[in-house]
């Protein structure tokens, strides 16, 4: 069982690595202040691991999930002989890694959208993954009792996927896996310096089990490119690329291409969802709409702007009215009124806010609605929002929010 779980994460790192000369042990990006500095140089001299052919180890690069399929197979030692069916959309014979899918599918997380399935090859592999396979290949879903309290103790286990969290309590249980701050960060991608950790607490420390109990700080973010200054988004993508889902206050999540939110935190009444772009701009002139969709709701959502820390202003719609006001504090069911103006809700209902300097004008169905000046408009964060009441009876009553649009203008 050691030699397998050791097998499974020396295989992150020669799966996606370059081949590097064995004698070159020491690279050019881990310094030795590095965490896990000790961790990477001694496996490099053992030729347990390898960076690249340009002196670099990229500790922080993250394995995606097509790599990750390509890991399991070597883990659990299966045969690729007989051919297999197509199982995944986005994964078709063609596709590298197709057979590796296929055949890693006991061990794998997938998504399912309607009658059909995917499995997204490209993106990362993220914390719930690892700790999914990690239990599957150490088979502790079938030895081990899965104690749902133990996830209740992170600040974000609302973002745990549901399927998921099952194993995700025995990878904490067994540790195999933990969090940072009281967080399980469980979106977040595993990194090759990381993986160099737990493959040498399973081979070079001598243990008196088979498990390795390790805890990682949090990993320096690679570098992204530049944001937009203009967005518009119909939600066909689930991955919901175009947000901070990282600095939600909710489960935001893709249903029928129309985005919503959940959380299983009763404290929260109010949802925000930050959009990414250029913040660092601060423009004084820019607009944002987005259509709210109620299915048996009375609406309570919109759009909210000049947004900080959880605070903002936001225009939603309700059964009788569109109301303009000011939330200071997600916490609070009260809102500071600006203004409503009377309105019959619609099954589609186009909200747009344009700001300009220090004013403000909310339209509602292409009409002007409200206009408000001397505001000061500092903040930057802005994007979509919802409030508790909207989604309180999914699944029989819920708002959806669609055909979001961004741009700084001239």
């Amino acid at each position: 069982m050691r030699r397998l779980f050791a097998f499974f994460l020396t295989a992150i790192l020669i799966l996606t690595a370059m081949p590097l000369a064995q004698a070159a042990v020491r690279f050019a990006d881990v310094p030795s202040s590095h965490w896990a500095y000790k961790e990477i140089t001694e496996m490099a001299e053992k030729g347990i691991i390898k960076g690249y052919s340009d002196g670099r180890f990229r500790p922080n690069n993250h394995v995606t999930r097509a790599e990750f399929a390509k890991i399991m197979i070597a883990a659990a030692d299966i045969d690729i002989g007989e051919k297999k069916s197509q199982t995944f959309q986005d994964v078709p014979r063609s596709h590298w890694a197709f057979d590796y899918v296929e055949y890693a599918k006991p061990y794998l997380t997938g998504y399912k959208s309607g009658s059909r399935y995917y499995y997204k090859p490209d993106e990362d592999a993220v914390r719930e993954d690892i700790a999914v396979a990690l239990v599957r290949l150490l088979g502790y879903d079938r030895t081990k009792k899965a104690d749902l309290s133990v996830i209740s103790k992170f600040r974000d286990d609302d973002r745990i996927s549901p399927a998921l969290r099952p194993y995700v309590a025995i990878a904490i249980q067994t540790d195999l896996i933990k969090g940072y701050d009281g967080y399980f960060r469980p979106q977040d991608a595993i990194t090759r310096a990381e993986a160099a950790s737990l493959i040498y607490r399973a081979l070079l420390e001598k243990r008196d089990d088979d498990e390795s109990k390790v805890v990682f700080p949090v990993p320096t973010p690679p570098q992204t490119p530049e944001l937009p200054v203009s967005v518009t988004d119909s939600f066909s993508n689930a991955d919901l690329a175009n947000w901070q889902k990282d600095k939600a206050n909710a489960s935001w999540g893709v249903v029928n291409k129309a985005v919503t939110a959940l959380t299983t935190n009763t404290d929260i009444d109010h949802y925000f969802l930050p959009l990414k772009w250029r913040e660092e701009l601060k423009p004084t002139k820019y607009q944002l709409e987005v259509d709210v969709l109620p299915k048996g709701t009375a609406g309570l959502g919109g759009l909210f702007f000049n947004g900080t820390d959880g605070k903002g202003h936001v225009v939603f719609v309700s059964d009788d009215k569109v109301t303009v006001g000011y939330v200071s504090d997600d916490k609070s069911k009260d809102l500071s009124v600006i203004a409503t103006s009377s309105y019959k809700l619609r099954s589609s209902n186009r909200l747009k806010v344009v700001v300009d300097g220090n004013r403000y004008d909310v339209y509602l169905n292409g009409a002007f609605v409200f206009g408000q000046q001397n505001v000061s408009l500092t903040g930057t964060k802005l994007g979509l929002y919802l409030q508790r009441e909207a989604t309180k009876d999914v699944p029989d009553k819920i708002t959806y929010l669609d055909n979001f649009s961004f741009k700084v203008l001239q």
